[in-house]
């Protein structure tokens, strides 16, 4: 593995603590190798809930290793739901998305009486960092809200910031985007963030700044040849977008054209939950994993604080 981000955090996790993964409807490729890899590593055990059968053949030596149980059952919604009640009394740790439909899993996660709920929304967060620039960037939203009002946007950036605080001990510049700073009643982006911008202005724990277009915001050569004068010179650290079809597009040009080290979650949940796509190459699908896994060891290692207090 090449250095990156993840390879880094890698090297930071704690293998005597055993982080156990719930996925309904294991029997799926897409999750096979990230979890076949991460107990290989020694990070992770997991509950494999599916198709017995299609599972040992998919998961070969894995499915007999002593970090994994398998539990027959092949409807999808009973599947969900189990998988959540894994988590939520206690037998496993955090969740990741097999062979079911988001929505389908969505649904068990929100459930008011059963499910997962912690903060006001979910939202997905994609974690990267660019070629030969080192230092964690964090996307979202590219596959959860699609169309958010200034309070969901607000929703986003917290729990944005709230991931970005549990791996750097530092404010983090938030750069809301459009196609470029100047507010305009004919492109909506812009007045959505200046919005955003001015609601969040008073914040310590974070500066957030918009509209600014991407080149300002990941190249300080071009902040100073456009004379742009705020607070984010190149050096954005959360990448804020207005629509998912822009946060979608963003994504996909990180895989295909930057190939940068990455990994996605959806965020706001009472645990990580793991989403990987089928066009993900299997880098990409065990850096997911292993965004969950460290979120759930760096949480489980202050709650021992907070309780040894």
């Amino acid at each position: 593995m090449s250095d990156n981000f993840f390879s880094r955090l890698v090297a930071t996790l704690d293998k005597k603590m055993n982080c156990r993964v719930a996925i309904p409807l294991a029997n799926d490729d897409a999750c096979a190798y990230a979890v076949c890899h991460a107990i290989k590593t020694g990070i992770l055990s997991a509950t494999l809930i599916g198709d017995p059968e299609q599972i040992r053949a998919m998961y070969g030596d894995v499915a007999r290793h002593e970090r994994v149980t398998i539990i027959d059952e092949r409807d999808e919604k009973t599947a969900c739901a189990k998988a959540v009640a894994e988590v939520r009394e206690g037998r496993c740790d955090i969740l990741m998305k097999g062979l079911v439909a988001t929505s389908s899993l969505l649904k068990a996660v929100l459930n008011s009486n059963t499910g997962l709920r912690k903060n006001p929304i979910l939202s997905h967060l994609t974690f990267f960092e660019f070629p030969n620039r080192q230092g964690l960037k964090i996307l979202t939203d590219a596959a959860m809200c699609i169309a958010p009002d200034a309070d969901t946007l607000e929703k986003e950036i917290e729990n944005a910031r709230e991931a970005f605080a549990t791996f750097e001990n530092r404010p983090p510049l938030v750069a809301l985007l459009a196609a470029n700073e100047k507010v305009s009643e004919k492109m909506p982006s812009t007045q959505l963030a200046e919005k955003v911008a001015g609601s969040l202005a008073s914040r310590s724990d974070m500066t957030v700044e918009g509209p600014i277009s991407f080149d300002l915001a990941v190249s300080e050569d071009s902040a100073r040849i456009k004379k742009y004068k705020g607070r984010i010179q190149g050096n954005a650290d959360i990448f804020v977008v207005p629509r998912l079809d822009t946060g979608n597009a963003f994504y996909k040009s990180l895989q295909y054209y930057v190939k940068a080290p990455m990994g996605g979650l959806l965020y706001g949940a009472r645990c990580p939950v793991v989403l990987t796509s089928r066009a993900d190459d299997n880098a990409t699908k065990f850096n997911s994993l292993l965004l969950g896994v460290a979120l759930w060891q760096k949480a489980a290692a202050r709650q021992g604080m907070n309780a040894g207090a």
